[in-house]
């Protein structure tokens, strides 16, 4: 296994993969932080997903044998395990179960695109900042008393870029969640103080 899987190190903000390049890799996690985005048909970035430590990904055009259409790029600064198709696909005919649990998770990760996708249509910039901001509780959350802390630095744009909406109306949305006492943020800091709110509301 060691032979054949690559370890390569990204400063943060350097792109991993863009658009239209070739899916010959899957990649591991091993530290730092992955942005997946991809540019949306009116020009807008749009993020799928912020990746953490022990998460794949690159794995949908590998196993389709297609071209990217999303790009990848080190939210901080990153190491990551590279492993070439040809690779892969020996280690899924000697281990059959591998290929298995990569389908699981092309599958998941759909649903969760789908999902995605889906709340910028039909739900209103508040509720899918709520829910934006309890998926984060969910995966980066460090409770801090009552309270929960995400533990992933976000700007304004980069919460934007999640929701699909414009950066001055984001800003007013949380300027509002942070007045009605639900969030607080410190820098790039935000903390989750009412979730139970967060969560009526995105529901």
């Amino acid at each position: 296994m060691a032979k054949v899987v690559v370890e390569k190190s990204f400063r943060k903000k350097e792109t991993i993969y863009l658009p239209g390049e070739p899916g010959k890799s899957i990649y591991l996690l091993k530290k730092g932080v992955v942005k997946i985005s991809k540019v949306t048909p009116d020009g807008r970035e749009l993020t799928l997903a912020f990746l953490k430590p022990g998460e794949i990904f690159g794995e949908l055009e590998v196993m389709g044998e297609t071209t990217r259409d999303t790009q990848a790029e080190a939210h901080s600064d990153l190491l990551i395990c590279v492993l070439r198709r040809e690779n892969l696909m020996q280690m899924m005919e000697m281990k059959p179960k591998l290929g298995i649990q990569l389908s699981k998770l092309i599958g998941f990760r759909r649903k969760v695109i789908e999902n995605r996708l889906e709340n910028l249509i039909f739900r209103s910039i508040p509720q899918r900042l709520a829910a934006l901001l309890i998926e984060l509780t969910h995966q980066f959350g460090e409770p801090v008393g009552s309270a929960i802390k995400i533990d992933l630095p976000l700007t304004h744009q980069d919460l934007a870029n999640l929701i699909g909406s414009a950066r001055p109306t984001l800003s007013d949305t949380f300027g509002d969640f942070k007045a009605k006492g639900w969030v607080d943020a410190v820098g790039k800091t935000i903390t989750v103080k009412d979730s139970k709110a967060l969560q009526a509301l995105s529901a």
